[in-house]
């Protein structure tokens, strides 16, 4: 393992670190000026020339480095706004005002020749005067203010969009069957979805428009039509067949829960609708809503109002009898006057009794006799077989046969008669207990001899009522959140805790119907900030692994965890072992895959009655063929668990925890027969403390863009290259089978190991907070961007020379705090913490620094929540930043949104901003076209794209006979190196047919200065390169030359 290694010195000289931290600083004065030109620089008067040239040009060159903060000169969008700019594709932006920023930003220099660039280097010492450096920084502007033209052209100006978000979770509500049993109508937060049960695909989708649909129930009098209600106060009848709205209704009220019955006048065919309807008042609302086709008007009676939480609303015989759930009892409603049908004479007698445990679930169902089907009107007759079964946190199921006589016979014990709220155990109800924790779910069969339940267990239980016998289902993945019999009573619909809808048949229990969303971690709305406070859960806007299927372009791979029951959302952050792949072209599924040790089907319950947690996936790549996949997971025991430890000592015993920590490496094969990841290593503990005895976090893991292997960096201040390896015996090469295909069997292990600084103990002060990787394009360089706790540690950035292993330069003079990610594109280094610093690596200054643009947010915790990716094909990089903004007073909750904005590295004002109406947890480039895919908290899926533009053909060149130059011996590796073959140097050229002795002739020492200007690493673009050759290879030879190339 190689010692520390010493910065050696580049052979070009660069400015002192003195130069760059001031111009660091003098950006940051820049940017709080008051007054600020198209291309924020700070505007002054014209004033006479007092110091000279010199000072003039110094001045200059301030000015066109300066940028002021990203929120200064962005337009801010509202999530509305963003929307609607969404749906319609249009910029958010006026195209006059972006027309004038870009004619005022400065240009970057990236357009000067390689010569130009080293009588720049080489005039600027460690020992110059400043006003002697800037001067000649100046002379060099004005040199290459040709080529900066030429660049102006060259600018991205093409507009960009976001896609309408695909995913999201479905809403904690029944799913629907149609009456056909065809379809199944489920939600999400913005729009109904209609799936076919044949094929699981997705048939049909209706926006929910302004507002997050807050419940939805199908019409009783007319199949095709559906109610959606929404946060925004208003209801809205579509056709769902048609696709068409047919009604809207705003009732100024938030419903979180709907049922849709048929009036009971037998002369009329129309919906009632039972509304629960949340605020500072708990209240239960019956409306007739009707439309212009209506004879009647739309009418509104309230039934009940309760001081706490409504939890569950069943409404039976067309409003006949109500079941209302709250936390801790039961309301059981009776409508008095039978014989009254109209709305205003709907009056309901109340009957509740208490629980001693919370009810989780509650189910009624009603038992028809066979006196009362007889007769004309069972809807009339005053007896009811009401049967009723709930399920409390303890696991414990009570069932209450004909509860009605008995709430009666508990009635007349009392003396005065009037109270009508009793105990449970006064209506002696039986036990059913299986479950080891809380019923998620509660429902009868169709013919009411069954009880389905479900929970936490992963298993679907089935009671035979007259027997007592039980028929479990188990392995069902993730925790069970609700089941739905069909109307025939054919099939159950099987909600999961993984963001998944199961159909299975009663007969046989085998699934008939799929259907998955995208299983990224939930995020509820308690979860989010509340009004006037700056606490939040910082641990669920953490980032989420993410990366693009190179093999597919199209595909997203991300991190997911095993379940996640609503009930127990935010209460600790949940590990993610598992792991998902989807396609946000076709926006479907395509696999779920374990990588860790998973126990979401086991028992897993410690002795103490505490949940065992998976391993968690930290960090996830892929190589740039798409054949090998990398994972880190980590695992490190509850401090409950470390109770029996307990000395007193906090610190102590968060030191033994860590000496607990495992962390495993792994390797993944893809493989085509069974079109999933195999797994091929597994690294135990890839970094680790040696002074401590302890495993090592890994901070960071990218991928070798040019060949297999793939890079990680710890907390013990070492980056390490792992690479494969055939493996051998007796020098023979191994095969096997692996994949379903005869393979040679490879392993994975330790190429390099660079270290970038001293190694400390685990409990020392200047462990690593944060510390992140990034290769270059043709991955002869990896630069480590480290932050470090201890204050005498100041953030740099450390570049390797991947060739030998040693650190090239250390890059200090950045004055960043809280680095939160880094990239490399093209010559230059992205840097983003509390600014987003562009490097220019080449030329070894600063491009530019400008502020993130934090809202809402402050401290370190901010720096978590921004998000860098960078596209290598148009040249750009996108950054999102967090946005807390304080919500309006008839809200609880902050508005969470996010702000990306698209930059190019040659100009510090950004081509593009908009708003996401969420907190964006995945951000990377695309690998189809020129775009982004961002994952937010909202579990979809936005691709932001540059609008197409109108396609011109080229235009061909004249028919010419090339003259094809002659290349001195010895030389021709390096022009293929550089451009391909020779004949690439004519391409779109005129020539003119030259003379034998007319050719130029070309020296060694001539190519030296274009090549060994810099190691092979810090070289400058291929496209200057090659224009320097055709220059040197172009020039006019003599006076009197027939032709030269232009």
């Amino acid at each position: 393992m190689p010692g520390p290694q010493v910065t050696p010195k580049l052979k070009r000289k660069h400015e002192g670190e003195d130069a760059q931290r001031k111009k660091v600083r003098m950006q940051g004065k820049s940017n709080a000026g008051p007054a600020t030109n198209g291309a924020g620089v700070k505007q002054s008067s014209p004033k006479p020339d007092q110091t000279g040239a010199k000072k003039s040009k110094s001045a200059q060159k301030e000015k066109d480095l300066s940028a002021p903060p990203i929120a200064a000169e962005t337009e801010d969008l509202s999530p509305e706004a963003s929307d609607t700019a969404e749906q319609s594709g249009k910029p958010k932006t006026s195209s006059k005002r972006s027309r004038s920023r870009k004619e005022k930003e400065p240009k970057a220099e990236e357009g000067a020749s390689q010569k130009e660039i080293v009588a720049k280097v080489e005039s600027c010492s460690t020992d110059t005067p400043a006003d002697n450096q800037t001067a000649a920084t100046g002379e060099v502007q004005a040199v290459s203010k040709k080529h900066k033209k030429k660049k102006q052209k060259s600018r991205n100006t093409a507009s960009w969009s976001v896609s309408a978000p695909s995913g999201g979770w479905f809403l904690p509500q029944d799913a629907v069957f149609t009456p056909n049993e065809k379809f199944l109508i489920t939600a999400n937060a913005k729009a109904l979805l209609i799936y076919s049960t044949e094929t699981s695909l997705l048939a049909s989708t209706l926006p929910a428009g302004s507002g997050i649909i807050s419940a939805y129930a199908l019409s009783a009098t007319n199949p095709d039509h559906v109610y959606i209600s929404s946060n925004a106060g208003f209801i809205i009848l579509w056709d769902w067949q048609k696709a068409q709205k047919v009604g809207r209704w705003d009732i100024g009220s938030n419903v979180r829960q709907m049922v849709s019955v048929r009036q009971p006048d037998p002369t009329s065919n129309q919906d009632l609708v039972f509304c629960y309807e949340a605020g500072d008042r708990h209240i239960i609302n019956v409306h007739a809503l009707r439309t212009k086709a209506h004879d009647s008007e739309t009418e509104l009676k309230q039934i009940l109002k309760s001081k706490t939480t409504i939890l569950n609303l069943q409404v039976l015989l067309q409003g006949k009898i109500v079941i209302v759930t709250c936390a801790n009892s039961v309301l059981i409603g009776k409508r008095a006057k039978l014989h009254k049908t109209a709305l205003q004479d709907f009056e309901y007698v109340w009957r509740e009794f208490k629980t001693p445990k919370r009810v989780t679930a509650c189910d009624a169902y009603v038992r028809v006799s066979e006196t009362i089907s007889k007769s004309k009107d069972p809807l009339l007759n005053p007896r009811d077989d009401l049967d009723l079964a709930i399920g409390s946190e303890d696991g414990v199921i009570y069932l209450f046969e004909d509860i009605v006589p008995a709430f009666e016979k508990a009635e007349k014990s009392h003396k005065d008669g009037k109270k009508t709220n009793v105990e449970l155990d006064a209506l002696r109800p039986k036990r059913l207990h299986w479950h080891r924790e809380a019923v998620a779910t509660l429902k009868w069969s169709k013919d009411g001899n069954y009880l389905i339940s479900g929970g936490n267990e992963t298993v679907l239980v089935i009671w035979q009522l007259s027997t007592g016998k039980q028929q479990h289902l188990p392995h069902l993945t993730a925790a069970i959140e609700s089941v739905v019999v069909s109307p025939s009573g054919s099939s159950y619909v099987v909600s999961l805790a993984n963001n998944s809808i199961l159909v299975l048949s009663t007969t046989e229990l085998a699934a008939k119907t799929n259907i998955v969303g995208i299983q990224s971690r939930r995020i509820d709305l308690e979860q989010l900030p509340h009004k006037n406070s700056n606490d939040f859960p910082v641990h669920v806007y953490s980032q989420i692994p993410m990366v693009v299927d190179p093999k597919t372009g199209t595909q997203v791979i991300f991190s997911t965890p095993s379940s996640q029951p609503k009930h127990q959302a935010g209460a600790k952050p949940l590990p993610e072992p598992y792991m998902q792949t989807f396609d946000f072209a076709a926006q479907r599924p395509i696999s779920r895959q374990a990588l860790t040790r998973n126990l979401a089907t086991d028992s897993n319950i410690a002795p103490d009655g505490g949940k065992i947690l998976e391993p968690n996936v930290t960090l996830l790549q892929i190589s740039g063929d798409g054949q090998w996949l990398a994972s880190v997971d980590e695992w490190i025991p509850q401090r409950e668990d470390m109770s029996y430890l307990e000395e007193g000592i906090p610190e102590f015993n968060e030191e033994e925890r860590t000496f607990r920590r495992e962390v495993y490496l792994k390797i993944w094969r893809w493989s085509e027969k069974d079109s999933q990841w195999m797994l091929e290593t597994r690294i135990d503990a890839p970094h680790f403390l040696e002074d401590a005895g302890a495993n090592a976090r890994v901070l960071d893991l990218v991928s070798d863009p040019v060949r297999p292997g793939f890079a990680t960096v710890g907390e013990d201040r070492m980056v390490r290259i792992w690479r494969p390896t055939t493996r051998t015996r007796d020098g023979v090469v191994v095969r096997g089978v692996k994949g379903g295909a005869r393979r040679d069997l490879v392993s994975w292990s330790l190429d390099q190991a660079v270290e970038f600084s001293r190694r400390v103990s685990s409990t020392s002060s200047t462990i690593s907070l944060s510390s992140r990787l990034s290769f270059s394009k043709d991955a002869s360089v990896l630069a480590v961007g480290v932050t470090w706790h201890a204050k005498d540690d100041t953030d740099v950035v450390h570049l390797i020379d991947t060739t030998t292993g040693t650190v090239r330069r250390t890059i200090s003079e950045l004055h960043t705090t809280g680095l939160s990610s880094l990239a490399m594109l093209g010559r230059h280094l992205i840097i983003v913490g509390e600014r987003i610093i562009v490097w220019d690596i080449v030329a070894d200054e600063l491009v530019y620094s400008v502020a993130v643009g934090f809202v809402g947010v402050d401290g370190d915790r901010r720096f978590g929540l921004t998000r860098l990716a960078v596209n290598d094909d148009n040249g750009t990089f996108a950054v999102s930043s967090p946005r807390f903004e304080e919500p309006p007073k008839d809200q609880w909750f902050k508005k969470v949104s996010s702000r990306v904005s698209i930059f190019e590295p040659q100009h510090p004002q950004p081509i593009w901003t908009s708003n996401v109406p969420a907190m964006i947890l995945s951000l990377a480039a695309t690998k189809v076209g020129r775009g982004y895919v961002s994952l937010d908290s909202s579990s979809s899926i936005r691709v932001i794209t540059p609008q197409a533009t109108a396609f011109q053909l080229p235009t061909p060149p004249r028919e010419i006979t090339p003259t094809r130059l002659r290349v001195l011996e010895g030389d021709e590796k390096d022009v293929e190196k550089i451009g391909g073959s020779i004949a690439t140097l004519f391409g779109d050229e005129d020539l003119i047919d030259v003379g034998e002795n007319d050719k130029p002739v070309v020296r060694a020492e001539q190519l030296q200065e274009i090549f060994e200007v810099a190691p092979s690493h810090a070289l400058p673009p291929v496209k200057d390169l090659f224009n320097a050759v055709v220059d040197l290879y172009a020039r006019k030879p003599r006076d009197g030359a027939v032709g030269a190339l232009v």
